[in-house]
Order: C-alpha cells, then structure tokens, then sequence
C-alpha cells in the first residue's frame, strides 16, 4: 500500500516537473519572441543613417541689391543723356530751324528748290539737261527747243511740266554768261505754277504746301516784302505777297511770288537771279 502510494506520489511531481517545464519553454519562447519584437520595432523606429550631401561649392558673392539697382538707374540715366554727337547734331538742328524761322520756314534763297516726282531741282543749279535725263514729263514740242540757242543775259521761253489734262507749270532758263550757249545747258532760274483749287496732282512739289493760306503763309515766312491787294466786281479780290533778295548782277531780283485769288492761293512764281 505505501508503495503504492510512494508511486503515485513519484509520479505526480514528475508531471508536475514536466508541466513546470514546459511553462519555462513557453515563457521563454514568448520572451524571446517578445525581445525579438522590440529589437524590430526600435530598428524600425531608429531612422536609418543617410548619406551626407556631398558638398557643394559656395556661390560666388552677387552685388548688393542696391548697388545692382543704382547700376540700372545709371544705365537708364546714360540711355536717357544724349550723347555728345546726339547734342551737337540737335543743336545743329535747332539752329538751323531757328534760322529758318527767323527767314521764313518756307522761304530759302540759299536753297530754291523744287521735286518733279521726288528728284530735287535747284534754281541757279540744275539744268534743262538735269531735268530732261531725269525724265521730268515735259511737252514733247517744247523739247524740240531745247537744242536752240540761247544768247548771252537772256532768258529762255518756258518748257511745260506736264500735270494734267491742260495743265501744267512752266520753267525757264538763263544764260549769264557772256557767251551763246544752248538752252539745254543752261540752269532752271525760274519755275511758276498755276495752282488748281478743282485739281490735284503729285508730280511737282515745294517746300510748302500749294492750298496754304495767307495766314498760314505768313505764320511760316513770315511777314512779305511787299505786298499788294485789289478788289474787284461782285465780291472778286486779290492779294500778292513777295519775298524779295535782291541781285547782285541784275535788275531783276530773286523772289518768291504768291497770288491769292478771294484768300485761295492760284499762282506760285519762284525766281532766281544772280
């Protein structure tokens, strides 16, 4: 009997030694497991190591602003300034306007010119040759005399410019040489245009326009040498004003010849004599 229960009791703490020990394992097994987890979790916290950027060069030291926008300012200052060229070319320019007005802004003895077509002509300068190889329209009939010749201080009949059906202006040359020359090789010393108030035409230009006024030519040429006035019958009246240089060699003297008919301008007559 106590053997018997000498076994049972053997037998029992050996199951309970077993169980004992199979909690350890377990527990250990969970504690490892459980160590393990930690060790993963503060890896996983622990933020991996980066690569240090690589350096990189400085930048290169850049003006202040304010020297940046002072150098702009100076720039758009010496843009804004003329240059020394540009002023001497602009003062050139005012003095010879000024000249001008103090003369006439449309009145030049220096420079009696006129354009056929955009090609310049100057009285006391240009010939009838000049004219003709320029291929200003000119009446064929009065071409034909242009070979004639032309005694010594005379003047020439007049060539037509041709501007229109039955219209046209007139030009004339002068021989002031002591010798028989051709008409031909003699310079252009007058022109005269009857002007059209019902026509218009762009083949022979002034320095003015041909429909100015009175008022407009005077603000322009200021006040005329002499002028003239006439009325006539049912409300008719003209005026002329003249600005007159006179000759050196003749009695004749160079002018510029306006005829206005009721305040319209009708005749322009612009003369050269030496």
């Amino acid at each position: 009997k106590w053997l018997v229960l000498i076994t049972a009791l053997l037998v029992a703490l050996s199951l309970a030694s077993c169980g004992s020990a199979s909690t350890t394992a377990t527990d250990t097994e969970t504690a490892t497991d459980t160590e393990t987890v930690t060790e993963d979790a503060a890896a996983a916290e622990e933020p991996e190591e980066t690569q240090e950027p690589e350096e990189t060069e400085e930048p290169e030291e850049t003006e202040e602003p304010a020297e940046t926008e002072e150098a702009v300012t100076d720039t758009a200052e010496q843009e804004d300034e003329p240059s020394a060229d540009e002023t001497e070319t602009n003062a050139e320019d005012s003095a010879e306007t000024a000249a001008a007005g103090e003369a006439g802004a449309y009145i030049d003895f220096d420079d009696m010119s006129f354009y056929v077509n955009g090609t310049k002509y100057t009285l006391g300068v240009s010939t009838l040759q000049d004219m003709i190889d320029g291929g200003v329209p000119f009446d064929e009939d009065d071409l034909a005399n242009a070979g004639n010749n032309l005694n010594s201080n005379y003047q020439s009949s007049g060539f037509e410019i041709v501007l229109g059906e039955y219209w046209g202006a007139q030009v004339y040359v002068l021989n002031d040489t002591d010798e028989n020359k051709t008409v031909s090789e003699c310079y252009i010393n007058e022109i005269y245009l009857p002007v059209k108030t019902d026509e218009t035409q762009d083949i022979l230009s002034f320095a003015f326009p041909v429909d100015i006024t009175m008022e407009e030519l005077v603000a322009n040429a200021g006040e005329p040498d002499e002028t003239s006035h006439y009325d006539g019958d049912n409300g008719y009246y003209t005026d002329t004003y003249e600005y007159i240089k006179e000759s050196e060699v003749y009695y004749s003297d160079s002018k510029y010849k306006f005829e206005f008919t009721n305040g319209e301008l009708r005749y322009i007559t612009i003369t050269y004599m030496p």
